[in-house]
């Protein structure tokens, strides 16, 4: 949905009064379209999509587990594609991202012992360099590939959530009703389309060195520097469980969310993303 689109629904629901409050939360969001790929010469190498098999460049093998079992592909992305849809201008302005994950999922999301189980790659070369790799014989997990189009939207946050409580009861209902419809939804940036609860504080607790299964300990004073810096998780990638298209299915129709800081996006790290499945 984009602004005027928004607008208009609030228009037409009698929640127009609440433009300015709805504003003030409203984030943009890079919002991916999937188009169903039946044969790869129709498709330029390193396009962006999600599933299938990625274009790695050859010095990049293909990313397993701490026990050498290989991860499932998940998306790649063209940033020079992508960059104009960008409102934020965070991203690079070349390159190519590729995502993967546990081929189980057995990664939730809620310990550091984890991370081996994802990987984000960025490979910033030209794209002769890239080529199709040949497919893990190991790797039993394939989803269908699909090409992406993307569109600049608006993002909400969660209904619950409190940035939202100017609304009313009543109001709430409407707003979810008619204004605001949730669906299968894969994007970047913007507010993730939550199915538990807000993963910012959550990345924040899980990635600090200090954590060791209690989330309480950061309710703590001496960790209230620690938690104001939350505010400075992304979502990189949000890959809903598109099973018509890609035959993917996230637990019990959940959703995939890889994460990164800010200071990590501008620095080109990589490294340091979380990963957060959560389901219904």
């Amino acid at each position: 949905m984009n602004k005027q689109e928004f607008y208009a629904a609030l228009t037409a629901s009698n929640l127009d009064k609440h433009k300015p409050r709805f504003e003030a939360v409203m984030k943009d969001t890079i919002r991916y379209y999937l188009t169903p790929i039946h044969d790869y010469n129709d498709v330029p190498i390193g396009s962006s999509r999600i599933g299938g098999t990625p274009d790695l460049p050859e010095h990049m093998p293909w990313p397993a587990d701490n026990k050498g079992n290989p991860l499932s592909f998940i998306a790649q992305l063209d940033l020079q594609e992508i960059k104009p849809f960008d409102t934020y201008q965070l991203l690079p302005d070349t390159g190519f991202l590729f995502f993967f994950y546990d081929a189980d999922q057995a990664m939730g999301g809620y310990s550091m012992e984890e991370k081996h189980l994802f990987r984000v790659l960025y490979f910033d070369g030209p794209r002769e360099d890239l080529q199709c790799p040949d497919f893990p014989e190991s790797l039993s997990v394939q989803f269908g590939p699909c090409s992406l189009t993307c569109e600049t939207q608006v993002s909400m946050p969660f209904r619950r959530s409190k940035a939202l409580s100017f609304l009313g009861d009543g109001e709430k209902g409407v707003y979810r009703e008619k204004v605001w419809k949730e669906g299968e939804s894969n994007k970047t940036f913007g507010h993730a389309d939550i199915l538990q609860g807000e993963m910012e504080e959550f990345c924040q607790i899980v990635t600090h060195k200090d954590f060791t299964g209690d989330f309480g300990k950061f309710d703590g004073p001496e960790y209230a520097g620690v938690m104001a810096d939350a505010k400075d998780w992304l979502l990189l990638l949000q890959v809903d469980s598109n099973e018509g298209d890609a035959s993917m299915m996230w637990a019990d129709m959940g959703r995939l969310y890889f994460w990164i800081r800010k200071q990590d996006l501008e620095k080109r790290n990589f490294d340091d993303c979380w990963c957060v499945l959560q389901d219904m």
